[in-house]
Order: C-alpha cells, then structure tokens, then sequence
C-alpha cells in the first residue's frame, strides 16, 4: 500500500498550483516535473517532507518548503509573540493605506498601471524563482494608480490574483478519491457523469463499502469509482465489475500505484452475457497430463498454461456469480437501470444495500417506481446532497458565486427476502379476545336487536346530560 503521509519516490500525487489548477505527476527519485510557467524542480528535493506541504521553487531547481500558496512573508518564523507581531507587519505592508469602500476606483485600463508588459517580461528573464515573482508583484502594486483607493478586502482579492500569476508556488498532496476525482472534474467532467465529492461519499456510505466485503458494481466513471472502494477495501475482498464492452474502461487505476497481483486479486470483471447466463457460458477445460505437457513445443507449452489460467478465472467468477449473496450493489452507469435491475437483485444478499446513481434524478425517479413494485426491495429513496465552497480572506467570509450547482443523484433501498407461505399479524389485542361462539340463529339475533337501546347517554362539559339518538352519536 502506499504511503499517505510522507512524500516517498514512485507513488503518483496530486500538484495544487497557485492558479488553481491540477496535475498528477509521478515522482521518480532521479526526475525533474515541469509545472509550465511555474517553472520546474528536482523530484528529490521533496522526497521525505509530509505530504500537503507546500514548496517555493528556488534557483537551481530546488524546491524548500514554505507554509502556504499565499502567504506573504513565508521566512518568518513564529516562536514567541514577538516573532507573530513581525509577522502581522509583515502581512500588511500592502494595506497601509486603504479606502472605505470602491466608489472612488475608475476603471482606464492600462492607463492606471505604470509597469507594462514590456518590463514585467523582463523582470520574468532575470531569474526563475518566487522572489522575482515577489518583486514584480511589488513593482505591480507600487505601480498602481489607484491600489490605495481600494477596500482592504479588494487590495487582498487583488493580491491574491497576482500571487496566482507570478508565484512559483505548489502543493503536494496525497493522490485520494477526493483528489482524482476533482482531478476529472477539471480535466473532463463528462468523464465521471458530473459526480461530486459529496455524492462520491454518499455513495460508498450507502453501499457500506469496507474491508473484506464482496461487492457487484457496474463502473461508468473510468474507474474512480473502483480506485475509491479499493481505498476504502485497503487490499481486502472482491469487487465483481460487470461490464458491456470488450474490457473494461479502468484508466483511472493507472494512477493508484497498486501492483497489478493486487488489482487481478481483488478486481474481477465479467461480461453482462456472462453475468446473465452464468451456467451457458462456463469453459470445458480438459486438463493434461504432466507427461503431455512436457512433450509440448515451447510455444504450445506457454499457450496451454495460458488458457488454462484464462479458462480458471472464468470458471471461478461465473461460480461467483452463481453464488451470488453480495453485500451491495453499485451502480455508476449510464444503461437504463429498470433494464437489468431483474439480473442483479436476485445476486444481492438479504439486508443490503442497492445503490444507484445518475446525473439526472428522472432516470431514478424511473427506478424508483420500479423498485417499488418488487417485494424482494424495501423503501427506495432517492437523495441529493451538496456542500457549498466558502471564499475565505481574514475578516471576510461569503459563498463562492461561481461554484457547481449539481453533483448527481443517488437512489438507495435494501434488499430483502419475502418469507413463504401464509403470514398472519399477531398483536396484544388478540390475546384479550374471547373464543369466537356459534353462529346465532336468525331469531335469536332479532331478539337482541329489539334489546339494544335506541338512545344512549353522553356527558358534555358545557350542558347537562341529555339523549342523543344512536345514530348521531
């Protein structure tokens, strides 16, 4: 398994650049990873530091650790209070002079900066490290005309979009679920059907995915819902992927860095005829004698141990299939749910969970109803959840205006068993009630009718007693 917490050579990780944007390299221990304008550095300049740590790129290719994207003033240790007031002065040397609010800004354009792009060019060729990012943001604010004229919460939006720009700036973070997945997002959000992250934990929390656990799941997403339930499995149980094409699209688990003994171990993927005709399709595979294969050609030899492997795996994934008795079933596809729904519910085990998702809640809404017709599914439910992104800068704090408004939707109900034969309600009632009696005869029961009273009494706490006919009351 690979490390989760300290940077180590070999093991695919996250890249978070100072302008937002994403990239997973892989860290050979010898290499140098390219960030574009952000320049480049050595892989083993990095190694042993805690993952999530974040690097300034110095000269010579070097990059030492410094404490956030962002922050100004990064030299600045902080040991006692003395040390923390150096460091608030430190922050706020841009923002000594400020406006109440933005009214006074005109907007002229290139007019109201001094330094063009002619000298920012030439400031970017005098060396490549952050200190000459630093300078030209320096010189960019010192050259604007109308920085002071600025709220303090502009002047540090402001800020923060040329650090974005300039800074030769990264982090270093653990390659998760999570973090693959807003990788796709920002890549190819078709990619992964427009899932979030939220919806991503929902779903592996419906499906109860843990160590040890035997699992049948139908995977659209290139495999980052595989790359997930193999975080959450930590190398433990069975994943059968069923799936209609000639192999199966796991791209994503390029990225895992599991050794491929461990994929093969845990991953078993099985056609949809396969996995509907389970019987039909098993391999008759007549083993030979040792005395045969030794008198094997080379390549005859090879080929017979090949086929023989292949016709095992087979065998023993449509046992499987037969077995059945899943603990959850996965679906991330985009395949009309009611069409297979009577394949795969009859493979689930009793008392687990049945798990959909789909970009579009009509397509679930479809299931549902579905769902709610069978009696071997109880209460199919149909959620959304969705966190919203918060623009954080000291002293201010509001929602981001332009952050997704979706993330999919996920159906949720438990299989269950319906038990044979005739079932009869018992309640406390039953054992109060008296043995039922022979039917009466006809004149027997008009002689009881004539006894009934044809007016009872009833109390009311505003008037006296009084007769109310039986029929009323």
């Amino acid at each position: 398994m690979k490390s989760r917490t300290t940077i180590s050579a070999g093991q695919h990780v996250l890249i978070r650049l100072p302008s937002e944007g994403l990239r997973i390299v892989l860290l050979r221990e010898d290499g140098t990873v390219s960030l574009g304008k952000f320049g480049a550095f050595k892989v083993s300049s990095i190694l042993g530091h805690p993952l999530g740590t974040t690097f300034e790129i110095n000269e010579d290719q070097i990059a030492s650790p410094i404490k956030s994207l962002t922050s100004v003033e990064d030299k600045v240790e902080v040991e006692n209070e003395q040390d923390e007031e150096t460091e608030k002065e430190a922050l706020i040397k841009y923002f000594e002079k400020s406006a109440e609010s933005n009214q006074d800004i005109i907007n002229v354009g290139s007019k109201i900066q001094k330094l063009d792009n002619k000298q920012i060019d030439e400031l970017k060729k005098s060396g490549a490290s952050s200190e000459i990012g630093q300078k030209i943001i320096e010189q960019i604010i010192a050259g604007h005309a109308a920085f002071d004229k600025k709220t303090v919460f502009s002047q540090q939006k402001y800020l923060r979009r040329k650090q974005m720009k300039f800074l030769r700036r990264f982090q270093v973070e653990y390659l998760g679920s999570s973090q693959l997945l807003q990788y796709f997002i920002e890549k190819d959000m078709q990619k992964v059907l427009d899932m979030s992250e939220e919806t991503l934990g929902l779903l592996l929390s419906y499906a109860n995915v843990r160590p040890g656990g035997r699992y049948l799941v139908l995977d659209d997403t290139s495999g980052v819902i595989i790359y997930a339930m193999m975080e959450r499995m930590q190398g433990k149980g069975q994943i059968m992927l069923v799936h209609e094409n000639e192999h199966p699209n796991l791209a994503a688990l390029r990225y895992s860095d599991y050794p491929e003994e461990l994929q093969e171990q845990m991953i078993t993927p099985i056609s949809w005829l396969q996995f509907i005709e389970p019987e039909d399709e098993k391999i008759v595979w007549e083993e030979l004698s040792q005395q045969e294969i030794d008198e094997l050609k080379p390549n005859k030899k090879l080929q017979y141990h090949r086929r023989s492997k292949k016709a095992k795996e087979i065998n023993d994934a449509l046992d499987s299939v037969i077995r059945g008795n899943f603990d959850a079933l996965i679906s991330c596809t985009t395949l009309s749910i009611p069409s297979f729904l009577p394949h795969v519910i009859e493979r689930v085990g009793g008392s687990r969970p049945l798990v959909f998702y789909s970009t579009f809640k009509e397509l679930l809404l479809e299931a549902q109803h579905e769902l709610t017709k069978d009696k071997r599914v109880l209460a199919p439910s149909i959620f959304e959840t969705r966190a919203r992104i918060y623009q954080t800068i000291q002293g201010r704090l509001h929602p981001l205006m332009t952050s997704r408004g979706y993330g999919g939707y996920v159906l949720w109900a438990t299989r269950v068993i319906p038990a044979g034969g005739h079932i009869q309600a018992v309640g406390k009632g039953s054992r109060k009630k008296a043995k039922s009696e022979a039917p009466k005869s006809d004149e027997e029961m008009k002689e009881k009718r004539q006894e009934t009273p044809l007016f009872v009494a009833t109390e009311s706490s505003d008037r006296d007693v009084k007769d109310v006919p039986m029929e009323q009351t």
